[in-house]
């Protein structure tokens, strides 16, 4: 089943796209995935349907500096368009496309219990909707009356991101913050959850690198005794660098997913971010990805529909690239022409992340004229 879909998170397959499916979906939801899925499967550039999913940044401020987050690779890609979600902007979304979302995931470059009352009325309204609601913390900022409204939202799964036991693990990569909080935050979510008798998921995002693998052990135990689900995830951010994978990637064989060369492909199948998904950053910019969420914007969607923004011909001439017959000449936006996650069919070479920015030979950036993109 994951295979068929292009999906590699096993633990996460049911727990969050089985019960969505399950609990929020409607023939017309199923019918028009249905329809994007038909579209991704042909790899059609001009896609009829609505993306199925909504990735949603509330804000763009953390409290922590992860190394290997997009704030810190690329710190001068949206210095001067950060800011917060605009609330009128996604009711606008959500009158549009509400009906044909089965989830929306709150996370992004921010951490979202940083601005909790922007982030609660996102969760209420997508519930109103009968949307599958996911949110990404990491967890260290959680009071006794913020665990309390979260439960109580109508939040369908909380990921509380800890990444350590001890606090010499845990700050290597959660720089500025403080493991006792974090596990302390994961508490009371677990206390209000069995207070309220919620079916909220907590999940433990536990991302294993070389400097807390040897505290696996312990986290199961904590996981068992808070009755939380434990997901150990290889950590990323250093796929084809050398130098970085030396510095992060734990021992154990199944953690190393990140130890990949330059030139080559992370996952053999078309970058399914093109068709399934919406990825919206808290500027209202709309992004082509996830993994490159600040340097792959390309429109906002003040003054548009979701629809027209989902077929922007810079997404048209992005899906081009999994095609693989003959596509109209003409460069393709970056990073999409190099990028190494995703199996491409055109564009140039496999590059690093920060190298995929380039798209031509003579280092200048490319930005895509409406004329490279292929009648509709």
């Amino acid at each position: 089943m994951s295979s068929f879909i292009h999906y590699r998170n096993y633990g996460r397959l049911f727990k969050v796209y089985g019960r969505s499916l399950w609990k929020y979906g409607s023939a017309g939801k199923i019918l028009n995935a249905l329809r994007t899925e038909w579209a991704y499967r042909r790899r059609t550039p001009l896609v009829r349907s609505y993306p199925y999913i909504l990735f949603l940044e509330p804000l763009y401020y953390c409290n922590l500096d992860c190394p290997l987050c997009d704030r810190q690779i690329f710190p001068d890609a949206r210095k001067n368009s950060a800011g917060k979600l605009s609330l009128e902007l996604f009711d606008r979304l959500l009158d549009e496309a509400g009906k044909y979302l089965f989830q929306c995931q709150i996370f992004g470059q921010g951490e979202p219990l940083l601005d909790w009352p922007r982030s609660k009325y996102i969760i209420e309204r997508c519930h109103a909707r009968r949307i599958f609601t996911l949110m990404s913390t990491n967890c260290t900022l959680v009071t006794e009356k913020m665990a309390a409204e979260v439960v109580a939202s109508g939040l369908d799964h909380l990921v509380v991101a800890i990444d350590g036991i001890t606090q010499e693990s845990y700050e290597k990569y959660r720089v500025r913050g403080q493991v006792a909080d974090a596990l302390s935050g994961m508490r009371l979510f677990v206390e209000e959850k069995r207070r309220q008798r919620s079916a909220m998921q907590i999940e433990w995002q536990f991302l294993v690198n070389k400097y807390n693998h040897g505290e696996m052990a312990r986290a199961r135990e904590i996981a068992a005794e808070l009755g939380v689900t434990l997901r150990f995830a290889p950590i990323r951010g250093m796929e084809f660098d050398p130098a970085l994978q030396e510095e992060w990637l734990a021992p154990e064989p199944e953690f190393r997913a990140a130890k990949v060369a330059e030139g080559e492909t992370v996952f053999a199948w078309p970058c399914y971010f093109l068709w399934r998904s919406l990825v919206l950053n808290s500027n209202g910019q709309a992004a082509r990805c996830l993994i490159y969420q600040n340097v792959a914007e390309y429109g906002s969607l003040e003054g548009r529909t979701v629809k027209d923004l989902y077929n922007d011909p810079t997404m048209q001439r992005a899906r081009q690239l999994f095609r693989k017959g003959p596509v109209p000449p003409g460069p393709f936006p970056t990073p999409c022409a190099s990028c190494s996650f995703y199996q491409r069919h055109h564009g140039g070479t496999n590059q690093t992340k920060a190298g995929s920015l380039v798209a031509d030979a003579g280092g200048r950036r490319v930005s895509l004229p409406l004329a490279a993109v292929a009648e509709r």
